[in-house]
């Protein structure tokens, strides 16, 4: 029996002997790995800060009425009323981008005007524009304003894509390429008596700058006046994608 106790205490002293050893030497290595100097990370360049990119889409242009006059006692209506979707639901987009890499877009003909170093900046070039090489001037119009800085108003477009070269302060030279694309809404109209909220008619899409030429309501009206409302809902060019809808008050005058 002492034997065994002894042999136990000399396996517990052993154990904790083995445990200092350890600890010492984990405390003696890290003071030498905290002594060391730490590597510098290769995969480094100077902060360029980040640029937000502005959403310069076009609003969608709505059409006004006022009455609508349509002959009584029958569905099928070809004469007063008019749905139509303006011409200005149709435009032309310049996709910008900067030695290959897409940026943002600017709306053709919408007086938007956005200073060429805030396209560099969204390609994290932070140096500014000091010089623009030549350009389509029937496409663009570029000024200098009072600061300085270079701003760009795209008031054509082109079946061809263009390149604006310019020059930065650091002495490097950019490309900004700019491809012109069409887009447009679409419209659909529903026409509504306010009583009950009854649907009296519904468009499939209109394209821009057309018109109903026909609309078959859902019964014929008595004469008389009725209070009425039409619900705009513009869609996108990729004919699904709804956008804020419009809805219209007016009279509907049956004769």
């Amino acid at each position: 029996m002492d034997e065994n106790k002894k042999d136990k205490r000399k396996n517990i002293i052993i154990l904790i002997l083995v445990l200092i050893i350890a600890l010492g030497g984990f405390f003696l290595f890290n003071r030498k790995d905290d002594d060391k100097p730490l590597d510098v990370d290769t995969e480094q360049s100077s902060y360029v800060k980040p640029e937000t990119p502005v959403d310069r889409s076009k609003n969608v242009t709505l059409p006004g009425w006022g009455a609508f006059n349509i002959p009584a006692n029958t569905k099928e209506i070809t004469q007063g009323f008019e749905f139509h979707n303006p011409e200005e639901n149709y435009w032309y987009v310049d996709k910008m981008s900067v030695d290959g890499k897409e940026v943002e877009d600017l709306v053709v003909d919408s007086g938007n005007k956005v200073e060429l170093n805030h396209y560099l900046k969204l390609n994290g070039i932070d140096s500014e524009v000091k010089s623009v090489g030549k350009y389509d001037k029937d496409l663009f119009e570029i000024t200098k304003t009072k600061k300085g800085k270079y701003q760009i108003e795209a008031i054509g477009y082109s079946d061809k894509a263009q390149t604006i070269k310019v020059k930065t302060k650091d002495g490097k030279s950019h490309k900004i390429g700019v491809e012109s694309k069409s887009d447009c809404f679409y419209m659909t109209f529903a026409l509504y008596l306010k009583e009950n909220d009854e649907l009296l008619y519904q468009s499939g899409l209109v394209s821009p700058n057309n018109y109903i030429q026909k609309m078959e309501i859902s019964r014929p009206l008595k004469k008389g006046s009725y209070d009425a409302y039409i619900v705009i809902q513009p869609y996108r060019s990729d004919k699904k994608t709804k956008t804020n809808q419009g809805v219209v008050n007016l009279t509907l005058n049956v004769r």
